[in-house]
């Protein structure tokens, strides 16, 4: 332990403890394992076998399909291909997520945008 007090939200080593004084108890249970340490590992390798999962499982579904009906209904060549929409939408994702940092650096104000010469920050002007 350290000499110094340390606030309640944090750990002895520093990393942030939540503070569950206003969770209720069906928010608990119901999202309480996502402030687990192993939440977003197990969350993005359960996403990842879901995928794989549902991509290797659309040519049994397509041979599954009765005699002249298909199982998509493609409209071009290329989007009745296997995995074309996982691909499709993890690539629109990718493009949407990357168009973010230009958007952000376009939009952003300077730090001091809001500081005004005249006054220091956090004092109320007078009438």
């Amino acid at each position: 332990m350290s000499d110094h007090a340390t606030p309640p939200h944090m750990s002895d080593h520093g990393e942030h403890q939540p503070d569950e004084s206003q969770t209720k108890p069906a928010a608990r249970a119901l999202f309480g394992w996502t402030t687990k340490p192993w939440a977003g590992k197990a969350l993005f390798w359960g996403l990842l076998a879901a995928s794989i999962f549902l991509i290797a499982i659309e040519p049994v579904l397509e041979m599954l399909a009765p005699e002249g009906e298909h199982f998509r209904h493609p409209y071009f060549s290329i989007d009745g291909t296997t995995g074309f929409n996982a691909i499709w939408g993890f690539g629109a994702f990718t493009l949407v997520v990357l168009a973010g940092w230009p958007l952000g650096r376009l939009m952003r104000r300077r730090e001091d945008y809001y500081e005004d010469e005249d006054e220091p920050a956090g004092t109320e002007p007078h009438p």
